[in-house]
């Protein structure tokens, strides 16, 4: 089984602004704490080792608050300097990956379900 996944975490947020300001979407504070925190509290769950976090807009304050270790993952970042869509954001994303196959994930929403990773999008390079 995999234990590398990559993480959409650029987004500006920009329907958000009114409540997170000057942050990315991904460290809007949720009971506490960056929404971030509980998708990676998932992903550490279900015995992901490997992050690659694709980040953009403000990535300072995401890697200023994680780091390179978050629990047992280790954590990359892919930083892009002018968006470059979804699928770019993954291709690009995939160069820091050390297994072949990986799941992908956007940063900013959650499903927890009792089934495992089905709201992951499993993909192989």
């Amino acid at each position: 089984m995999t234990k590398s996944a990559i993480i959409l975490a650029g987004g500006m947020g920009t329907r958000l602004k009114s409540v997170i300001q000057d942050i990315p979407k991904p460290m809007a504070p949720v009971n506490g704490q960056p929404f971030l925190t509980y998708v990676l509290d998932y992903l550490a769950a279900y015995g992901i080792t490997e992050v690659v976090l694709s980040v953009g807009y403000r990535y300072e304050v995401i890697l200023a608050h994680f780091g390179y270790d978050y629990k047992d993952i280790s954590i990359r970042y892919s930083i892009e300097h002018e968006p470059l869509g979804t699928g770019g954001a993954i291709y690009k994303a995939t160069k820091l990956l050390q297994e072949p196959t990986f799941f992908a994930m956007n940063g900013d929403s959650l499903f927890k379900r009792n089934v495992g990773y089905r709201s992951l999008w499993y993909c192989r390079h």
